[in-house]
């Protein structure tokens, strides 16, 4: 089942397990949510940076919430990453912030994008007309995973902390990446009208690998959410940003994403299996 925009969700008090990347940059502007970090003596010589271990070399950056510092759910991918979820029963619902992750481990993770990072409003850093459209632009477009151990409709919900910008784009896919080939952290997506065109609806943005998309919405807030089914055991990842304010690098704030869940009535699966069974029966009658 494809997600959908919704105007309400269930909460739930029970808290779920939140994780939290550990990278921080000097800069808004600059890409956060690098895994690993490596100094190649060329970029920024004597500094371990993220943009130089290309995603895939270097040394692991420890996260929090996690066993020993590893990477959520034995992430090997090289796109960066900034936070993941994992909702351990039915109705489990969960808070992605900078505050969540001080208050959980005493150390506030960067958690912000820009106000044009899930798709721009056109135009160029002189305020000039952009000649491929409005795009949306890695560096500041967050990335999390969220894996349900049941499956259940979980619905997304997205505030600034700074009220710079109000309205959130949501990306979701089923899968994580898979990619160990060099990630660089430039290249726009959402971009219909560029050459070659970047459709909302493609898979595998930023060059990665095993990622389906699965639905979207430009219209997520505190109130509108996004929902989608995630089925038990599997792991989403969700691209996230602002969607139409600035730029990708202008118009950085802080945000608060609110993971609710609600769990799946037995009849959808019982409707399933009954339509599944349906279909292979009439497939054997035309062959026959």
């Amino acid at each position: 089942m494809a997600g959908t925009a919704l105007s309400s969700g269930a909460t739930s008090a029970i808290a779920s397990t939140t994780m939290y990347n550990t990278f921080t940059t000097a800069a808004t502007t600059d890409t956060d949510g690098w895994t690993r970090t490596y100094d190649n003596g060329t970029t920024s010589p004597g500094t371990s940076t993220g943009p130089e271990s290309q995603g895939n070399k270097g040394t692991i950056k420890p996260w929090l919430g996690t066993s020993g510092g590893a990477l959520p759910f034995s992430y090997t991918g090289s796109s960066h990453l900034n936070w993941a979820v994992q909702l351990g029963s039915a109705g489990d619902s969960a808070t992605i912030s900078a505050a969540d992750s001080l208050s959980r481990y005493g150390t506030a993770a960067e958690i912000d994008t820009g106000g044009g990072a899930w798709n721009d409003n056109g135009l160029t850093s002189t305020g000039a007309v952009s000649a491929t459209g409005p795009t949306g632009w890695k560096h500041q477009t967050d990335i999390g995973i969220i894996q349900s151990d049941v499956s259940q409709f979980v619905t997304l919900k997205l505030s600034t902390i700074g009220g710079t910008f109000s309205r959130f784009g949501v990306t979701v896919f089923e899968g994580v990446d898979t990619n160990t080939a060099n990630y660089s952290h430039h290249g726009a997506w959402n971009a219909p009208g560029a050459t070659p065109a970047k459709p909302f609806t493609a898979s595998n943005p930023f060059g990665t690998v095993g990622l389906t998309n699965i639905g979207y919405s430009d219209n997520v807030d505190g109130v509108n959410g996004y929902s989608f089914l995630a089925e038990a055991g599997k792991q989403y990842s969700v691209y996230l940003g602002g969607v139409g304010f600035s730029r990708w690098n202008t118009g950085v704030d802080g945000y608060a994403l609110n993971v609710t869940s609600v769990p799946v009535p037995g009849a959808i699966w019982l409707f399933g299996s009954a339509l599944i069974g349906f279909v292979g029966l009439r497939r054997r009658k035309i062959a026959a």
